[in-house]
């Protein structure tokens, strides 16, 4: 028996231990070659432990894609609440999506790699919500930022939404591919924010109020 069976938890925290090796198999694997088995031993526990807490496999991968979504938005929401416009608010979170791609990298990792099962139901349908989520959340920002005055006046909201969100595929395919990290980082960094300057009307249209003022 493995050592850490022996260990007592609480329902709750078998469950995040469970979810938290799987994260680490996921991602070092695949979806398709991972097994159970192999969740099991990284956990430290029986493979029918697993069962207890999660009827399949797929439902463990989809309860990891629900959770890397809903733990994405928790970090943007405080920040659209505390930063004083949107446009500080997006800058903020490219910094910060930088950051977790160095230290979580497994969690992006795995919402790359679940684009090859989209076509399982199940697993579409909870990728999908969770992009529906960050596009809603940017493009509700960039309307914010338009009645604010410092998003330009002609930005189409949901397009740009799309766009901010198809950012972090740019950088998680950086990483992935094993690019120079410091330079492909540097290069996307100058994309982000020359994408972020012509929503800002940098160098262009004035923007929201300013426009109208003149």
């Amino acid at each position: 028996m493995p050592r850490k069976a022996r260990i007592s938890l609480s329902a709750e925290e078998r469950r995040l231990q469970i979810l938290h090796a799987a994260i680490k198999v996921f991602a070092r694997s695949n979806y398709r070659v991972a097994g159970t088995a192999d969740i099991a031993r990284e956990a430290g526990i029986a493979e029918p432990t697993i069962y207890k807490y999660f009827p399949s496999k797929k439902d463990l991968f989809v309860r990891i894609l629900n959770r890397i979504g809903n733990r994405i938005l928790e970090i943007w929401q405080p920040i659209a609440a505390e930063e004083p416009d949107a446009m500080s608010v997006l800058r903020r979170i490219g910094s910060i999506y930088l950051q977790r791609l160095r230290t979580h990298s497994d969690d992006l990792k795995i919402q790359f790699q679940a684009l090859a099962e989209s076509d399982d139901p199940e697993i579409g349908r909870q990728l999908r919500q969770n992009h529906e989520a960050y596009v809603r959340f940017f493009t509700k920002l960039i309307e914010r930022g338009k009645r604010e005055g410092v998003i330009r006046a002609d930005a189409d909201p949901y397009a740009a939404g799309w766009f901010l969100n198809g950012f972090g595929f740019t950088l998680t395919l950086v990483n992935l591919l094993h690019f120079d990290r410091k330079v492909g980082e540097q290069r996307v960094e100058k994309m982000i924010d020359g994408y972020l300057d012509w929503l800002a009307g940098v160098g262009g249209r004035p923007v929201g109020r300013q426009a109208r003022h003149r």
